[in-house]
């Protein structure tokens, strides 16, 4: 006779952590969080600039630098910016929101998860 047995655990599946992901993939992640109803961001392909940010009919880029821009790269910005579209170079995810407000665009104040379904019930019973 054989026996046979069985041990099963659950595991939650791991996030990426913050450290983890790019400078460019956690500014984008807290645009989309903060950015107001009439905008919109999005990556774009390597010779442009890495993110696009649509807002009242412009479209604004920001380029992280993590490394020196490339000669496609410097040729396309200017292409775009002689056609009116503004880019801005940063260097640090503070640099990233500053360079943002002063292109224009007003953020949401940042979300602090620990207090974000407290403050969330509180707006809900207020409006009654």
């Amino acid at each position: 006779m054989t026996r046979f047995g069985l041990n099963v655990e659950r595991v939650r599946p791991k996030e990426p952590q913050p450290e983890a992901l790019s400078l460019a993939e956690q500014l984008l992640g807290e645009l989309k969080d903060r950015l107001p109803p009439d905008a919109c961001c999005f990556a774009t392909a390597r010779d442009a600039p890495g993110i696009v940010i649509c807002h009242q009919g412009r479209a604004l880029g920001l380029q992280v630098k993590e490394e020196r821009l490339s000669a496609v790269q410097v040729a396309s910005f200017n292409r775009l910016r002689s056609a009116g579209m503004r880019i801005e170079i940063a260097r640090s995810f503070r640099e990233a929101l500053e360079l943002i407000a002063e292109m224009g665009v007003v953020l949401k104040p940042a979300i602090n998860p620990i207090y974000a379904a407290r403050d969330f019930f509180r707006e809900e019973t207020r409006k009654r």
